[in-house]
């Protein structure tokens, strides 16, 4: 039994005895009476006591509900503190979608005053195109009890908008305004922008894969071409060197034989004189063979290279090819030093600067050429420049079985195989510049290591 039914009880008990005492108050003084007023008396101490006992359990219960009050006002006034302070923005709204109230923190992020917050519908604050999705989720709270993780585009008074991430959940308002929502309003533009920085970095990172993967699969291509390329440059090779002794020694050879044949004969005759005449007009014949033999062969790999240098060589060269084609003036500038040069790129700077002058001896129709070899910083370049008709090198490069197209290939594989950058700038009726760059800082380095031990 409840502590204040037992007073009311105990209180209706005592007016109970009183009341009867004071109906029966004649009668109970008569002395025959005297055990009936004693009992009642006793009913009356009784019923005292038990009010007594009653009022106590009140009073107690009394204390106990005045220190729950306090405590629910502490808690009260803690929740208040907490919201108000939280570093997260909160709106407690109707239904409806109508400030009630707002912390703080909210406050700030809406950069309003907190008077004019309060009673304003929160939609005010959503961006343009995001305003039907609010009035949707506004609408789906009538079947759900709370919503966490939704990002809604906010709209302050002032400044730009931003992204806000939002959990939503049914609270009650107060004892007069009932349910209401409470939304917890956490500014996430600087995680949005993150975000976005790192789905832009996985799309270039697929970006440089792909174009990466293209890379490899054109290169494995080009590697899967370069034994049918080597073939056809193997034959243009040999179809120039047998072009080559078929006109000059080919042709030499026969007129020798001939020659030698004729002075036999006179001797025979008994013309002894007139022999060793026709032998000595036959020695510049025999010269001119020797030098063509010497030139041919100095072609294939020229001795020099290992004896005099690179430099030397690629000056032989110009000399050579000006004598070969007279109608073109070529000058050779050296920019590096001979000991600077790699001695693994020699070989293949000698073949691409003679491969750069065949080309245009055959095709350019250049009247000056400019070859240079200079170190540029940690590069050594080689530089092949003319003036004359220039290439289509869209058109050329298609043509890949023709002997230009096959020593422009041969000219960049073997740069790029020996780790170099090759280039060509080609104006049709301009003149064409052919340039080709290796790194040799990698080489020094080793040179280095090599003398320091």
């Amino acid at each position: 039994m409840q502590p204040d039914s037992r007073y009311c009880l105990a209180e209706h008990k005592v007016d109970s005895v009183l009341e009867m005492l004071r109906s029966r108050s004649l009668e109970l003084l008569l002395p025959e009476n005297d055990l009936l007023l004693k009992g009642s008396l006793d009913d009356l101490a009784g019923a005292m006591e038990e009010l007594r006992a009653a009022h106590e359990e009140v009073d107690a219960q009394r204390e106990q509900l005045a220190e729950a009050s306090r405590n629910v006002q502490r808690e009260h006034q803690r929740y208040v503190e907490l919201f108000e302070e939280a570093p997260d923005g909160y709106v407690v709204t109707d239904l409806y979608g109508v400030i009630r109230q707002a912390n703080r923190s909210a406050v700030e992020l809406l950069e309003s005053a907190r008077d004019f917050v309060v009673g304003t519908p929160l939609v005010l604050f959503v961006s343009k195109g995001h305003k039907t999705a609010f009035y949707r989720r506004l609408n789906e709270m009538d079947a759900v009890e709370a919503v966490k993780d939704w990002e809604l585009r906010l709209q302050p008074l002032k400044s730009r908008p931003f992204w806000a991430s939002i959990n939503l959940a049914k609270v009650r308002i107060s004892e007069h305004e009932g349910i209401g929502l409470r939304w917890l309003i956490r500014d996430i533009t600087e995680s949005k922008r993150t975000e976005e920085e790192l789905r832009k970095s996985h799309d270039e990172l697929e970006r440089r894969v792909r174009e990466r993967t293209a890379s490899l699969e054109k290169a494995n291509q080009e590697l899967r071409q370069i034994p049918s390329r080597l073939i056809a440059v193997q034959e243009e090779e040999r179809k120039r060197l047998a072009s080559e002794l078929h006109d000059s020694i080919g042709q030499t050879l026969p007129a020798m034989k001939l020659w030698v044949e004729m002075v036999l004969k006179l001797r025979d005759e008994g013309y002894g004189s007139t022999a060793l005449d026709r032998l000595e007009q036959f020695v510049p014949i025999l010269q001119g063979a020797i030098e063509e033999t010497r030139s041919i062969y100095m072609g294939l790999r020229p001795s020099m290279l290992d004896s005099a240098g690179l430099l030397e060589t690629i000056e032989w060269l110009r000399r050579e090819c000006m004598r070969l084609y007279p109608g073109r003036h070529i000058e050779f500038e050296a920019g590096v030093a001979e000991e600077e040069i790699p001695e693994s790129l020699k070989v293949n700077i000698f073949r691409i600067a003679q491969e750069a002058l065949n080309n245009i001896a055959r095709h350019s129709k250049a009247e000056w050429v400019d070859v240079s070899l200079s170190r540029n910083g940690g590069e050594i370049e080689l530089v092949v420049s003319d003036d004359g008709v220039g290439i289509n090198l869209d058109h050329i490069l298609l043509q890949t079985s023709t002997a230009g197209s096959l020593g422009l290939t041969n000219m960049r594989e073997r740069t790029e195989l020996t780790g170099g950058r090759f280039s060509i700038d080609a104006t049709p009726g301009v003149g064409t510049t052919i340039r080709a760059c290796w790194p040799i800082e990698a080489e020094d380095q080793l040179r280095k290591d090599e003398i320091t031990q």
